[in-house]
């Protein structure tokens, strides 16, 4: 009964999960849309810090869209790099992209939640998208997300992107974080009331400014780690709707570089997804494993029919994570090493907690943030 019941909770958690992977995609959700009469103007926020071999690819892919009333705010966060002098020079060839300058981080914010409000404020659009400086846009995407959120009548609007990985590994461990994010977060639930079913994503969260500004912009999220997925958690606060679509190819981004740059890029986020908690994590950990991990010992140590529930729910997680890293953008032939994927995934997590707890703090991009304002600043 337990093989059973393992996969009728993997059944749960990944149909809903699937159907909206391959239903609810952006050109599936927007063909046919007509053209609005008056397009809303839209301000789109790209905080860069650092970002000298991927900027100008970034912004050349937004001031590349045809979107009607399009105003293009680059924030420069304190780079060291050329990051800055490539906003400067393509601002000086569109009049579309202006270019924010910013030289000290002030006490009590992060940086990039600090760069987003600064350039936020700055905005004069109707709605407001913010992205990162590595993101993708092909030429219709503003126009197609726009469109859907006008229909759908949503207030804030999130795009799963392409991701774009090289190598086989890479490409296992980017599809197992979003196999553990869709699944565990319950993302076909967004649409609904419901509070404590959110989403936000760095790459691509679109706002009513006014909703934004109503809900007290990022100043309520100002030293939360997770910026992008808290905006998401602020607008249900304030009860305004929220939706999520996959981008399939309309925007994309390479998360890392590496596996090895999976591990570390999970170094800053992990730990703050459990609430700095470590029972919670050890909770979380429990959990996995014995969804993850318990139906092969049970294979193994069972051969008769009383393994059956525990060998379809190895089978139905295998064809899910197939399935998920197709439709990400990544190869489906990644299967085979779905529970390594998941000890290595688990293992960043712990590795997140270890160098937080040791260091009481967080250190990211030369900035040091001290572990005791980041849980009293956590926004629940």
């Amino acid at each position: 009964m337990m093989g059973w019941a393992i996969f009728g909770l993997w059944a749960l958690l990944l149909v809903p999960t699937m159907l909206l992977l391959i239903r609810r995609t952006l050109p599936r959700m927007t063909d046919g849309f007509s053209p609005p009469a008056i397009w809303p103007t839209l301000s789109v926020i790209v905080p860069a810090r650092d970002e000298g071999p991927n900027i100008e690819a970034s912004l050349r892919s937004l001031l590349s869209s045809d979107y009607p009333a399009l105003e293009l705010i680059a924030i420069d966060d304190r780079s060291n790099d050329g990051t800055g002098a490539i906003m400067d020079r393509l601002a000086g060839e569109d009049d579309r992209l202006r270019v924010i300058h910013i030289d000290t981080l002030p006490d009590g914010w992060l940086g990039k939640n600090h760069a987003l409000h600064i350039g936020a404020a700055g905005a004069t659009g109707e709605l407001l998208l913010f992205t990162d400086g590595d993101v993708l846009f092909a030429d219709d995407a503003l126009q197609r997300a726009v469109q859907y959120m006008q229909h759908a009548k949503v207030d804030h609007l999130c795009l799963m992107p392409r991701m774009v990985t090289d190598g086989y590994w890479e490409s296992a461990l980017t599809t197992y974080f979003g196999f553990l994010m869709t699944a565990g977060t319950f993302i076909w639930l967004v649409p609904t009331p419901l509070k404590w079913v959110y989403a936000g994503i760095g790459a691509f969260n679109l706002v009513r400014a006014d909703a934004y500004r109503s809900a007290g912009g990022h100043e309520p999220i100002r030293l939360d780690v997770l910026d992008d997925v808290k905006l998401g958690k602020l607008m249900k606060r304030f009860n305004y709707r929220s939706d999520i679509l996959i981008a399939d190819r309309y925007v994309q981004v390479k998360w890392q570089e590496s596996a090895a740059g999976v591990i570390r890029g999970l170094e800053k986020n992990a730990f703050a997804a459990v609430e700095y908690s470590l029972w919670r994590l050890s909770l979380v950990t429990v959990f996995w494993a014995a969804m993850s991990l318990l139906p092969y010992v049970a294979v193994l140590a069972l051969p008769d029919a009383r393994c059956l529930g525990f060998a379809a729910a190895i089978l139905f997680t295998h064809t899910s994570y197939a399935m998920m890293a197709r439709q990400l953008g990544g190869s489906c032939l990644v299967f085979p090493v779905l529970p390594l994927a998941g000890v290595l995934l688990i293992w960043a997590f712990w590795r997140s907690a270890w160098i937080t707890l040791r260091q009481q703090g967080v250190r990211w991009r030369d900035t040091f943030y001290p572990l005791d304002v980041l849980r009293r600043e956590l926004f629940r």
